[in-house]
């Protein structure tokens, strides 16, 4: 009896997947291959949450390293990954029928903005009198752009270079200085709470300072005054949103931070504009415009939270891991130490252009945490029939390059390319142009706050070593990554991987 019932499940498993892997693959020779699975809808689901970087490698090389595009079935969704520079290069050259408006859509709804809103977005106005953007605001809409592709114009306004830049620029960059300067009696961060009274982490360091920075320079002080745990809330909240967007079960806690972070900003926007000063363009823009749409405030609040999280979510783990390598090198150290001396002139600040054009050593130190921490993977929906590598996307598919695939790419950075070594950025100047790297994703999702991120983490480092003798205390090496989480971005250590410093101020 237990025979027949057994025959009669695996039966058919087994003709399913051989139609599934074999069959299918051997008729469709124009479409990607898949890796198998014995469970139908759940694929790989489980394995790509435990280990994601792990589960495409693995599914790479299972086809043997060709790099042609190929498929994973995760939780009944088949994603199509796409591995080599060639064909990254062309998933980001076609905006056409491969969209990204779509993708950022999905996010917002994760986040919480309403169907209504999103509606209201990307609805594009009919004609000029239909444009209640412009009418109400003065904003200039020539090609009657919908809300939402406005956003990016305001984005590249405030994060790429002009006069709005470089105000934000300085805000953050002086918030910084300011917070490298407090130290207390403890000779420890007024803004980092450290493990103990005479020793920093060097996690809580970063985070304290750069956050604090950010949301100060796009909302001005009043965010914190309102509530000074909100970078607390907003941490616990970037650490686990891989469980919003993959409708993770046990997601309480995760959106509990979310909603007190938005409650926050819904409390900002509350106030008379004349209480809250000091917001960036960006922020007033984005209020105004959404205002005059007759977004609510609560979607309002949202969407600023949106990009509150956008541009504070990677910047200090990127922090935190230059520092964690570059405390255990000396003669590394050193050497940035003495090329970034130059750029601290007293009383007149610090020269940025001088840290991003004269500094090599440090420019290579940020290049490559970007090659080997950045875990960070460009998604789009196809719209319309593509090919890419050869192989057709059916439409309605998503298609992915995890950019770990291009930076572990062996052919282009050699056989020490499992190794954290700057050096490579030094002996290779052109390596940052490769079609295999890139940390900041491309085309229509390039990410518009790479210049700013690489300013902050330059400012923090040429600052420091000018300010502190900063020696780690206790066991060194370098903190564990945790590859086991899905990353949207720059990836953590791993929980309790940490280096707790001593800062011994330096005669001035």
């Amino acid at each position: 009896m237990f025979g027949a019932v057994l025959l009669s499940f695996v039966g058919p498993l087994i003709l399913w997947r051989l139609y599934a892997f074999t069959i299918k693959p051997w008729c469709r020779p124009n479409e990607p291959k898949e890796i198998p699975y014995w469970i139908p809808y759940l694929g790989h689901g489980i394995p790509y949450v435990q280990n994601g970087l792990g589960l495409i490698s693995g599914a790479r090389k299972y086809f043997n390293d060709t790099r042609e595009p190929f498929a994973i079935t995760i939780f009944g969704k088949k994603l199509y990954f796409v591995t080599s520079p060639e064909d990254a290069t062309a998933f980001f050259k076609e905006s056409e029928t491969l969209s990204f408006d779509k993708i950022v859509r999905e996010i917002a709804s994760s986040f919480g903005v309403s169907d209504t809103a999103l509606y209201d977005f990307n609805r594009q106005p009919l004609g000029e009198k239909d444009d209640v953007v412009s009418r109400k605001t003065g904003i200039k809409n020539p090609h009657l752009k919908s809300l939402s592709q406005l956003n990016k114009d305001f984005m590249k306004q405030q994060f790429l270079p002009g006069e709005r830049y470089y105000e934000l620029q300085d805000r953050f960059l002086g918030y910084i200085e300011t917070s490298l300067i407090q130290v207390n009696t403890s000779n420890k961060p007024a803004t980092c709470e450290a493990a103990s009274h005479e020793h920093t982490s060097l996690m809580e360091w970063s985070q304290s300072v750069l956050i604090d920075a950010g949301v100060r320079a796009l909302f001005g002080d009043k965010l914190l005054e309102l509530d000074p745990d909100l970078p607390k809330h907003f941490l616990k909240f970037n650490d686990e949103l891989w469980k919003l967007l993959y409708k993770w079960p046990g997601a309480t806690q995760t959106r509990a931070a979310k909603s007190q972070c938005i409650k926050t900003i819904q409390q900002y926007l509350a106030l008379p504009k004349h209480e809250r000063p000091g917001a960036a363009y960006v922020v007033e823009v984005m209020e105004a415009t959404q205002r005059a749409l007759g977004i609510p405030e609560d979607d309002i609040a949202t969407v600023l939270f949106m990009l509150l999280w956008s541009t504070n979510t990677n910047t200090y783990k990127l922090l935190f891991w230059a520092l964690a390598h570059l405390l255990q090198d000396p003669d590394l150290l050193a050497t940035i130490r003495d090329e970034t001396a130059p750029a601290i002139k007293p009383g007149k600040g610090v020269s940025i252009p001088y840290l991003i054009d004269s500094c090599p050593w440090l420019s290579a130190l940020f290049n490559e945490v970007l090659r080997v921490y950045d875990g960070v993977s460009s998604t789009r929906l196809v719209t319309a029939p593509t090919s890419i590598g050869g192989k057709a996307l059916p439409v309605g598919s998503r298609v992915v390059v995890p950019v770990q695939q291009l930076h572990f790419n062996r052919s282009i950075y050699g056989p020490d390319v499992n190794e954290f070594a700057p050096e490579r950025f030094i002996r290779s100047k052109n390596l940052t142009h490769s079609s295999s790297y890139r940390p900041f994703g491309g085309g229509t999702s390039y990410c518009p706050g790479r210049l700013l991120a690489r300013q902050e983490v330059s400012v923090f480092i040429a600052l420091a070593l000018a300010r502190f003798d900063v020696e780690i205390v206790g066991e060194r090496g370098v903190p564990v990554v945790d590859k086991g989480l899905p990353a949207g971005g720059v990836m953590s250590p791993k929980p309790g991987e940490d280096l707790l410093l001593r800062l011994s101020p330096r005669s001035v």
